[in-house]
């Protein structure tokens, strides 16, 4: 007889078998054992969270793994402290509550207090009415929950107008060096660069020296362009080329004086434009040398710079001995210049009692990206969980900061960097026209509870100082300009002596105040150069091996005022440097720039922001010496995958590894070139992320950005989190993403539905009920009856061969545009159900089917069992992969017709290849390994040829491409990425049965040529896993199921008789499989061999 072995942990149990003879004999095992009572729930979490701080969710989730193998009742108990609950004096006692769950179990008690800690404890009983050993306690605790529990108030190192003139001076020396320099002033960002402005260009060509003045304006509409306007061409006496000019341009309202080296050459009258900043914009390499700038006016402080020292206050150029190069080799047409201001230093200094500290807590919100600090060391991340609309909702934080306060003097401080709240750099799509822009700004206030009960409020307010700092520039995209001379040496720590201007107290953004409770973005790992070479005189590439995204760290030692550049990039020119990043933005991106104090050995990181970069190229300093600060929200890996292939460990390295270098707080489009958040492109990899990590919590701030961007009318923009300005309806932006386009707006129902049935989570279903009601029946205005079908916007995206918006080679917009709508209203109709909204469910259950049949009307070929594609005409055309593999993942052919559709396509992939972009490959394997075509999935998912993953790697890549071609834009973009969950779900086999991993599906799809595979998740559960082993013919199938949980086995039966483990419950034979149920435990089968 063959003993049943406990496992580590509880619940588990392993069946064992034996085989005589060739038949299959069930082998009895003693019976497993009840759970032990002294066997305690574990991995008490709150809302996601182990210990919780600063949460505003009024009823917190509490979720436990279970000590029992089959849960019947669980008690929970709340009280004030652990003693409180050995006493019994509890804030809630749930009683004891029949059922068997232990995820989501909503707080159910009084009102939550702001700032109170909760501790709590659960018990559960097990299938013999057996109670279980209270939990060691967990707690969580709440935030600032009222606006009358703040006593902060929003300051700023400025006024958020500053460097804004209405009537103006302007001088200017300069030295032209090219064609022409435009000079822009009362000039505005608007539109993609700084629209609005009246431009003085001074040019000289073969028909001499002149000045044009002209005005700007950006028409607005579906124009990205801005209409010039000439006012007048003043004909030069003299030459300008390589000559020292001095101009001075006077506007007082609408009157407007031009003199060029002392003389009046132009006066003229116009009233287009009344204020704004000034500028340079520049259209050859090579434009123009400016020794010096002054402006004084109304409005805004004077402002003077003639670069001395290396101080560079515009956001491009290059300082050199005699002024600022413009624009430095910057590849970029009509490239702006504009003014920007330092990052600011704000501080607070204060006294802390000499008496004992209960806790202290920090709270705060940034407008921007605040570097917060106290007593010198930096208390949370810059970056936060993420920026969002600051004109809807603005992050709070809450840090524990008691081990940092000290009795007698303390300093709270901040520097005050502009993240995506105050972008200078004019973008595709309009952040820095956002309607919220202002000064980056800080709120925040330090509670400190003493042990006698009193309470100290250290808050921001008008008796805060603040000074211009070392951060001379820094965008998000450009990347950060510091002079280490400008460092005011302790400045943020006790027995500084300020001389500082009051700090601005200001009205802050709109949004609302909300806690911040996905995880930070932060720094996860470090790592060294693999490789280093001059590639230049002066000139060093260092090569980290591998694209990340995060920061360059420096280490260098030099004379005070050398200046180190740092640019990042992807990719190395044939020269061996660094291909500098451009592209959307008007900025020569993540470049760097750090000036030295000249102090012995300096080190400094970038603070404000992150760069994506396997590569930086590092001059200015000999002896220079860089690591590379890898930086994305701070989650947990949780799924992971094995097999005898090492191709395909290599493939799903880099899956992860580049979803993780583009989740920053949402989902983004490329660390290096735009840090977006393209809903489709996220959608394409949401299965990847859910089975590989604890998403669950940034999706839900995400969702939160989702349903802040919704428009009135229901309609999504497809960036998240966006400006009013692009994605929408007669907007400035992208006039094709106008309107519906199923294929990203569909990211809003797919990624809550993949939190239920990844998370068992049905409040992110209710949170998102109403964004998704009011999106489809938006969509419905205009995909209507009688055929669903709208040819416009975008479809399919990045198939192999050139860039195709309009989707030509897979069928047309219209086919994958319905086929996405059909999933929408599906998904709603099954989400209503799950909420309890029976209308709704049977509402879009009918707008589904609707689709499904005028669709089926249009494409569907009965007698081929296939879709084909129909042109504009109605004339139908050979059948497309991705116009087939959509209908089949989303359940739309006529029924009984499924295998036709998937025998279709195999052959159009084994004849023709990989013919699907992001949208048609998410499903693609997943849709051959269901249908009986496993061999071809493995095939297509470990070939080494163009189009595939391979081919990425065989060519010393490890990170996902944006394109199947080596010369993609960028080498780091996620949405291809969705092959690491075919790996875990259909190779591995390992998928959630029911919603959160209830039941636990084991059903692998085995091809042959392949020895092994694996795949494990720690689910809310616990730890579920599948594994496979194939040798001599015979199969060996391992599934582990966590406790509280069922398990569901397929064990392939073309391997031959099967031997069963104990516990492990016949149900049904189906489609080659032989299935069964188990309990929790570890259940090993096995194959007499056949196959």
């Amino acid at each position: 007889m063959l003993r049943t072995l406990p496992l580590s942990g509880s619940g588990h149990r392993i069946g064992r078998f034996r085989v005589f003879a060739g038949a299959l004999l069930l082998v009895a095992l003693a019976p497993a054992q009840a759970a032990d009572p002294a066997k305690v729930p574990e991995g008490l979490r709150a809302e996601y969270a182990t210990g919780p701080i600063g949460l505003d969710e009024p009823a917190p989730r509490l979720a436990w793994r279970s000590p029992v193998a089959r849960q019947t009742a669980y008690r929970i108990q709340v009280a004030h402290s652990p003693e409180a609950l050995q006493r019994g004096e509890f804030v809630w006692d749930s009683g004891k509550v029949a059922s068997a769950d232990n995820i989501h179990i909503a707080y159910a008690g009084p009102a939550l207090a702001s700032r109170g800690r909760y501790w709590w404890r659960v018990q559960a009983w097990d299938g013999e009415g057996r109670v279980s050993g209270w939990s060691t306690p967990g707690f969580w605790e709440m935030g600032l929950l009222a606006p009358a529990d703040w006593q902060a108030r929003w300051i700023a190192g400025r006024t958020p107008d500053a460097h804004d003139w209405r009537n103006l001076t302007l001088d200017i020396d300069l030295t032209l060096t090219g064609k022409s320099i435009d000079i822009l002033f009362r000039a505005l960002p608007s539109g993609k660069t700084y629209g609005d402005a009246y431009v003085w260009t001074l040019s000289e060509g073969a028909e001499g020296a002149a000045l044009t003045a002209s005005v700007r304006r950006y028409p607005g509409g579906s124009s990205a362009s801005v209409k010039t306007d000439v006012l007048k061409r003043i004909p030069l006496a003299r030459p300008l080329k390589d000559k020292r000019s001095r101009l001075r341009i006077r506007a007082e309202g609408s009157r407007i004086v031009t003199r060029l080296d002392g003389k009046t050459v132009d006066t003229l009258e116009d009233a287009t434009h009344t204020h704004g900043t000034i500028g340079f914009a520049a259209a050859d390499p090579r434009t123009a040398t400016i020794h010096s700038v002054a402006v004084t006016g109304t409005g805004s402080a004077p402002f003077r710079t003639d670069f001395a020292h290396n101080d560079n206050p515009f956001t491009g150029g290059s300082v050199e001995a005699d002024g600022l190069a413009i624009p430095a080799g910057v590849p970029r047409v009509a490239f702006v210049l504009p003014i920007e201001a330092p990052a600011p230093l704000v501080r607070r200094s204060f006294a802390v009692a000499r008496k004992p500290i209960a806790r202290a807590r920090l709270y705060y919100a940034g407008a921007g990206m605040p570097r917060v600090l106290l007593n010198g060391a930096q208390v949370g991340s810059p970056l936060g969980a993420g920026f969002t609309a600051y004109d809807k909702r603005v992050l709070s934080y809450t840090q524990d900061v008691t081990a940092q306060l000290r009795p007698g003097e303390n300093v709270l401080g901040a520097e005050l960097g502009r993240g995506w709240y105050a972008l200078t750099d004019p973008d595709e799509w309009y952040f820095h026209a956002a309607p919220w822009r202002a000064a980056p700004a800080l709120k925040a206030q330090l509670e400190i509870d003493y042990a006698d009960g009193t309470r100290q409020t250290v808050a921001t307010g008008g008796d805060w100082q603040a000074a211009d700092g070392p951060a001379r520039s820094d965008s998000v995209h450009r990347g950060e300009r510091y002079d280490a001379r400008l460092l005011p040496a302790g400045w943020d720590r006790p027995g500084f002596r300020a001389n500082w201007r009051p700090a601005a107290v200001i009205a802050g953004p709109a949004g609302k105040l909300a806690a911040a409770n996905a995880e930070p973005i932060e720094a996860v790992e470090t790592i060294d150069a693999v490789a280093v070479k001059e590639v230049a005189p002066g000139v060093w590439v260092h090569d980290f091996g591998r694209i990340v995204a995060g920061r360059p760290v420096l280490e260098v030692r030099g004379p005070r005022g050398a200046t180190v550049s740092m640019i990042a990039g992807e990719k190395l020119a044939a020269d061996g440097r660094v291909v500098p990043v451009s592209g959307l933005i008007h900025a020569q991106l993540q470049t760097d720039r750090y000036t030295l104090a000249g102090k012995g050995v300096e080190r400094w990181e970038p603070s404000f922001g992150y760069r994506g970069f396997r590569y930086v190229e590092l001059r200015g300093v000999p002896g220079a010496t860089l690591k590379a600060r890898i930086v994305h929200s701070a989650v947990a890996r949780t799924g992971s995958f094995a097999s005898a292939n090492p191709l395909l460990g290599k493939i799903d390295a880099a899956a992860t590894g580049t979803i993780l270098n583009n989740l920053h707080g949402f989902v983004t489009d490329t660390p290096a070139f735009e840090k977006n958040g393209w809903t489709g492109d996220a959608q394409a990899s949401a299965g990847a992320a859910a089975r590989s990590l604890d998403i669950a919590r940034v999706w839900t701030k995400w969702l939160a950005d989702f349903r802040d961007a919704q428009a009135p009318n229901g309609e999504l923009p497809e960036i998240v989190p966006a400006t009013p300005y692009y994605g929408y309806e007669n907007t400035p932006g992208w006039s094709i993403i106008w309107g519906p386009t199923t294929p990203w707006d569909a990211a809003a129902l797919i990624l809550p539905w993949e939190l239920y049935t990844t998370y068992g989570d049905t409040r992110i279903l209710a949170q998102s009920h109403d964004m998704q009601r009011r999106l489809v029946d938006y969509t419905a205005t205009y995909i209507k009856a009688p055929d669903y079908r709208r040819a416009a916007g975008l479809s399919e995206w990045m198939p192999p061969g050139p860039l195709d918006f309009l989707n030509a080679r897979g069928g047309g917009v219209d086919a994958v545009t319905t086929a996405y709508f059909f999933h929408e209203a599906d998904l709603l109709a099954r989400s209503s159900a799950v909420i309890g909204k029976a209308e709704d469910a049977a509402r879009y259950r009918e707008l589904a089917e609707a689709i499904r049949t005028a669709y089926n009307a249009r494409y569907w070929d009965d007698a081929n069992g296939w879709y084909r594609t129909v042109d504009a005409r109605g004339v139908a055309g050979p059948a497309a992969q991705i116009q087939n593999v959509l209908p089949l993942a989303f359940g739309m052919p006529p029924r009984g017709r499924e295998q036709s559709v998937a025998d279709a396509i195999a052959r159009d992939v084994d004849k023709q290849g990989l013919r699907t972009g992001v949208f048609g490959i998410r499903h693609l394997l997943e849709m051959l390994s269901d249908y009986g075509h496993a061999d071809l999935a493995y095939r297509v998912a470990t070939r080494s040829n163009e189009p595939s993953w391979g081919w990425w790697i065989a060519n010393g890549h490890s990170t996902m491409f944006e394109s199947w071609s080596l010369e993609s834009r960028s080498r780091d973009h996620h949405y291809f990425a969705s092959i690491a969950d075919w790996m875990r779900q259909r190779l591995a086999g390992l998928r959630p049965g029911a919603p959160g991993y209830k039941t636990v599906l084991v059903k692998p799809a085995i091809p042959t040529g392949l020895a092994s595979a694996e795949a494990v998740m720690e689910t809310v559960h616990g730890r579920a896993a599948s594994r496979w082993k194939v040798e001599g013919g015979r199969l060996t199938l391992t599934a582990e199921v966590p406790a509280n949980t069922d398990g569901e086995v397929w064990v392939p039966e073309r391997f031959g008789t099967i031997a069963v483990p104990q516990g492990a419950e016949l149900l049904r034979r189906e489609g080659g499989y032989t299935v069964y149920r188990t309990g929790p435990g570890i259940f090993e089968f096995r194959t007499g061999g056949g196959a």
